[in-house]
């Protein structure tokens, strides 16, 4: 790229700066390019992009290049286990007799949860190998926001991106489609990783390798996530913080140098939840996450 020409699909800047220069992963914890990746920030808007060719979300490649197979049990196995946590962060005295899309949504496992209390799902996914699945559990399927029928525009109270915008070659189109499909008062729900996750500056040498990925193209700051909703047409974007991983995964990464999941080290309860609380009231979480409206 000519970080003096290339134009920012975000904010239209073309005031570009080297990010992060190196290897990144390619899959499970390990798997690493064999050449240097280069990830820039657009000045203008904060926004991280990484050099290179899109990735095929229609393939099966894509998610077994993830780390998981391309199936439909692969993916229950894999996900099932995040629902709860989202719909902590949801909460559910809005959702009853409501229309529900979750746009990049794999095999189902949120809109599976949700069937049972919402009026209507709506399952946007690229690849097709899962479409049957979804539509045998009773949602609506539709390849991209922009193949979604008619019928469903304006009637979308709820929807939500969950780790997708990071993946998308033109996130402003995308969230402009979904805005395109709300109800009246509906709001869209984003999730992606948090380009200030604080290990980048603790772990200068082996983290960036692991956070920065072929898969992603975009990696996103709060700053960079209200302008994204903004020029999507949303006039109100709220990002708020959420740490994922406890206080143990935060020190085995110091002693080993490598994800270590959950639950490997007992820590008091009010210990964990106030370092999580830290990092999120400093905007160095893990995640990111932002509620817009039209």
């Amino acid at each position: 790229m000519n970080p003096t020409t290339h134009i920012c699909r975000i904010c239209q800047g073309a005031d570009w700066e080297e990010l992060y220069r190196g290897l990144i992963r390619q899959g499970r914890f390990g798997n690493s390019t064999f050449t240097d990746r280069l990830v820039y920030r657009c000045k203008v808007c904060d926004s991280g992009w990484l050099e290179g060719t899109p990735v095929d979300y229609e393939s099966d490649a894509y998610r077994e290049s993830v780390d998981e197979g391309a199936g439909v049990a692969d993916f229950h196995r894999a996900h099932d286990g995040e629902q709860a946590e989202k719909l902590a962060l949801l909460g559910t005295n809005q959702l009853r007799g409501h229309c529900i899309m979750d746009i990049g949504c794999g095999a189902g496992s949120f809109l599976d949860l949700m069937r049972g209390m919402a009026g209507a799902t709506v399952a946007v996914e690229p690849m097709r190998a899962y479409h049957a699945t979804l539509q045998a559990h009773g949602h609506a399927v539709f390849p991209y926001t922009s193949e979604v029928s008619r019928e469903w525009q304006g009637k979308v109270d709820l929807a939500t991106c969950f780790s997708v915008i990071e993946h998308l070659e033109d996130p402003v189109r995308v969230l402009a489609e979904i805005r395109g499909l709300l109800a009246p008062g509906g709001r869209l729900l984003v999730s992606t990783p948090n380009r200030h996750d604080w290990l980048l500056e603790l772990l200068p040498v082996d983290y960036p390798k692991f956070f920065y990925r072929v898969v992603h193209r975009w990696y996103f700051s709060a700053e960079s996530l209200r302008r994204l909703g903004a020029a999507a047409g949303f006039a109100r974007v709220e990002p708020f913080f959420h740490h994922r991983f406890d206080l143990g995964n935060f020190l085995l990464w110091l002693r080993d140098r490598r994800p270590s999941g959950r639950g490997k080290v007992p820590a008091e309860p009010v210990l964990d939840a106030s370092f999580r609380a830290s990092l999120c009231a400093s905007g160095r979480s893990d995640y990111l996450y932002a509620w817009m409206s039209a």
